[in-house]
């Protein structure tokens, strides 16, 4: 449960959306904890297959909604490099650090950097973990698309998500804005 915890406060922090967590499940583990100081051991021993197949589906339902998330940015991230490569922006291996973060989600080592730390300790190791990654993506975000006029930009920023835009909803400026600008030679039309 601790890793479950420890991994929502990174993704809190990188992915800018709370993961919740079962809350029947945090007060069964509180519950079990609490009669484990008391050292009610044989009540602790009915109620542990129980705990166990909570606290499992929590972790399982989190670690879902962390994959989702880190899918979603780093299908960014690729797309952020191939406009990179093309205009030349960003430094290439920042980008590709970040891509390899969300790629392996190696995280523990950055949170368990030393041993016999508190909990709480973990926790704001986490949460710095994952302000770091989240102003090293804001920071590659800007300078790769801080370029870009905004009537236009918010458009870029769309295409890199892989969303399609149709030719009849940009406007006769936007059309001349992404076509006068670096990416212009990269667009294509498709009849769909």
């Amino acid at each position: 449960m601790e890793e479950t915890l420890l991994q929502r406060e990174l993704a809190s922090a990188f992915f800018d959306e709370c993961v919740e967590i079962d809350t029947s499940a945090r007060q069964s583990v509180d519950e079990v904890m609490d009669l484990l100081e008391r050292g009610e051991y044989e009540t602790i021993e009915e109620r542990l297959p129980g705990l166990e197949s909570e606290v499992e589906s929590a972790e399982t339902t989190v670690q879902n909604r962390i994959q989702e998330l880190r899918l979603k940015h780093n299908s960014t991230v690729t797309a952020m490099q191939r406009l990179n490569d093309r205009v030349e922006r960003v430094d290439e291996l920042r980008l590709r650090a970040l891509g390899g973060l969300l790629d392996d989600w190696r995280w523990k080592e950055h949170v368990y950097s030393k041993e016999d730390v508190t909990f709480e300790e973990l926790s704001q190791n986490a949460r710095e973990y994952g302000q770091e990654m989240r102003e090293a993506f804001d920071e590659l975000q800007e300078t790769l698309f801080g370029h870009y006029p905004p009537d236009i930009r918010s458009l870029i920023e769309r295409m890199i998500d892989d969303e399609r835009l149709s030719y009849a909803d940009l406007k006769p400026e936007q059309r001349t804005l992404l076509a006068e600008s670096d990416i212009g030679e990269y667009i294509e039309l498709t009849l769909s």
